[in-house]
């Protein structure tokens, strides 16, 4: 038998099973050897406001269905593929990184520049012992005037694309920060009172809520725009319906029976010991939950820069007559 010399792998799929695999031993670690300690609801306490839980699945589910049925009418009135990523691309596109996600208008040395400093930063917070919130708005300082003029240049291109770029990034420091609370419950060995992140101030259901809700409602008006023909993008918006269902239903428990939530109610629907429950407590869901909104989302943002850089592309040609 002769076979093939050559075989054709698509990396993506093999990149994202990699990276979730080790994102989920990771959480497997934590779950079964670094518990949170706390108050925990009975079955019976954990049942009493089912009703509330139902009521938040079914306003998601109508948000949902009302997205999807919006969207395959925008689709079916326009049904160009300029707007969606149809087009086949050569391999080596592919991995090359899109150049609408690089710094066009700042130059490479003021990048390098401002890496340098962000990083210097990380040596002088420690050795002035600075607090870990002053030490993370130092690093992240220099990057703040690149983005802002980044930001400007590409909104004169695509305003769409840039908004979406944006969120992408909150969701990126979001990351950052559930992961920060992970580490700290690692070096703590569960204690949550000593594990808030960076910005342990704003942990608190009403940033949690108001942050994710606009992040979904965000995904939900990207995946209509697009007419739905990014796959990603509908990936991430279905795994941020599911977690919305859990901040609804945290949000209203946390204000109709505070002293329920405070005995262990936080857990909200699918944490350990919740209103239904699994393996992993709070924190650890939450993670996996932003993960598996966050990872279709960067997926989402790449094609839609190739996106971008085939209409400039093909503009550019138009204006000099295609030679």
């Amino acid at each position: 038998m002769i076979w093939p010399r050559t075989t054709t792998i698509d990396r993506r799929p093999v990149g994202v099973a990699l990276v979730t695999g080790a994102m989920a031993v990771c959480l497997a670690y934590m779950a079964n050897n670094v518990p949170l300690a706390g108050p925990k609801l009975t079955r019976q306490e954990a049942l009493v406001h089912w009703p509330a839980a139902a009521i938040g699945a079914v306003v998601v589910a109508l948000a949902v269905f009302l997205v999807v049925r919006a969207t395959a009418s925008a689709r079916r009135a326009s049904p160009s593929p300029v707007v969606g990523i149809a087009e086949e691309v050569h391999e080596a596109e592919r991995l090359r990184v899109p150049r609408s996600l690089r710094f066009e208008s700042v130059s490479g040395a003021t990048v390098t520049t401002a890496a340098a400093i962000s990083l210097a930063t990380v040596a002088l917070s420690f050795g002035a012992d600075a607090s870990f919130q002053l030490a993370a708005l130092a690093f992240l300082a220099p990057w703040i005037p690149l983005l802002a003029i980044e930001t400007r240049y590409k909104r004169t291109r695509d305003v769409l694309f840039t908004g979406f770029a944006l969120l992408v990034i909150v969701q990126l420091l979001h990351m950052v920060e559930h992961s920060v609370q992970v580490g700290q419950l690692l070096a703590y060995d569960g204690e949550l009172a000593r594990s808030h992140g960076i910005f342990g101030q704003l942990d608190f259901e009403l940033v949690h809520f108001l942050t994710d809700t606009t992040l979904w409602i965000s995904l939900g008006l990207l995946v209509f725009v697009l007419r739905g023909r990014n796959l990603w993008l509908g990936v991430a918006f279905a795994a941020a319906s599911l977690h919305q269902i859990e901040h609804f239903y945290l949000f209203w428990l946390y204000h109709a029976d505070n002293d329920l939530y405070l005995a262990g109610g936080v857990a909200g629907i699918m944490g350990k010991d919740g209103l239904i429950g699994s393996p992993l407590d709070r924190p650890y869901l939450h993670y996996t939950y932003n993960f598996i909104v966050f990872l279709p989302m960067v997926i989402a943002l790449w094609d839609e820069a190739r996106r971008v850089d085939r209409l400039a592309s093909g503009r550019t040609q138009a204006a000099t007559g295609g030679s």
